[in-house]
């Protein structure tokens, strides 16, 4: 019987954006639709050189198309495990978020490379409801307590 490669952990960093816009209501949030039906936030890897925010900004802009960004507030990280069956190897993955305000100007699309097949702005609560990953609910919740510490300062 032939003997099993043990399995590799690797250490990943990315960083992402919480997108939003004032909407009537309350304020929007962007989320991408994948072609494997779920929603997500847009984010992506780190490269040689780069801060989590320049990060954060490229990975919005490829992923999303929107360009006319404003930082709002540091969101920190959310950490999580996965197994690549590919390449045998467990990640250790660490992606660090920024609330972001869109400016106007320019509409979402989807960058289908990466494959994504829909954008689309909805409530706070609504991307609460979509999001499936615990982590990332995590850090539309504390997208949420800034946005509304924002509201209360007159922000």
């Amino acid at each position: 019987m032939a003997r099993q490669q043990p399995h590799r952990v690797k250490r990943a960093f990315s960083a992402g954006g919480v997108v939003y816009r004032r909407g009537s209501a309350g304020p929007e949030i962007l989320l991408l639709r994948h072609e494997n039906g779920r929603w997500m936030l847009p984010k992506g890897t780190t490269e040689a050189g780069e801060t989590d925010e320049q990060v954060a900004l490229r990975e919005v802009m490829e992923e999303t198309g929107l360009r006319n960004l404003k930082r709002v507030a540091d969101l920190g990280e959310e950490r999580y495990r996965f197994y690549w069956r590919p390449d045998r190897t467990f990640y250790d993955k660490t992606v660090h978020y920024y609330l972001l305000e869109w400016q106007g100007g320019e509409e979402p699309s989807p960058q289908r490379e990466e494959g994504f097949v829909g954008v689309e702005w909805v409530p706070l609560e609504e991307a609460l409801r979509r999001v499936r990953y615990k982590e990332t609910r995590e850090i539309l919740r504390r997208a949420q307590q800034a946005l509304a510490a924002r509201t209360a300062s007159g922000g």
